[in-house]
Parts: C-alpha cells; structure tokens; sequence
C-alpha cells in the first residue's frame, strides 16, 4: 500500500498533456519485457480493466503503467521518462525503487 502511495505522488508531477505518450512508451516497455512474471497478478489485471475501460491514461492507468514498467525494465522507464523531460519524476520513482 505504501508503494502504491508513493508511486503515485512521484506520478502526479507528470502533466496530463503527457499522459497519452507516456500511456504508449509504457505499454512498450511492459509488452516487450523478457521476464513476464515480473509483474504481479493484481497489477496486471488492474492494467487490462484500465485498458478495457479506456482508462490507461488517466493517473491511476499511468501510475498501474509506471509501476509495471519499472518492475519489468527501471532502466527503460526511466529513460523514457526523461526523453520527456522528466527527470523530477525519474529521482523520486528512484528513490521508491
């Protein structure tokens, strides 16, 4: 729960304007993830009811998505967050890591 909370402080600092190019660079990195276990059960199938609700770039999809991505590929993630400049949100999605 605590994660999930600080999770989605660190996400809050990304504006909206984003959501929908951050919502496809993640999907991305989650899709193409070699280890597929690395995401659990609960967090995958809160992202496919996001997805089926249209809802993947709304903050609670966009937190679902950065959470995942960071679990499958910190390193993608982080690097496709501060391609949008970003970088406030790559520190504290590090510091929670």
């Amino acid at each position: 729960m605590e994660l999930e909370i600080n999770m989605e402080r660190a996400v809050e600092d990304i504006p909206v304007s984003l959501y929908g190019d951050i919502s496809k660079r993640l999907i991305d990195i989650v899709l193409g993830a070699q280890e597929k276990n690395a995401i659990p059960t609960d967090l995958a199938k809160k992202i496919i009811y996001l997805w089926r609700q249209d809802q993947l770039t709304t903050l609670t999809g966009i937190t679902a998505l950065v959470e995942a991505s960071m679990k499958v590929d910190a390193s993608k993630t982080c690097l496709a967050l501060e391609k949008l400049g970003l970088q406030k949100v790559v520190l504290a999605l590090q510091r929670i890591s």
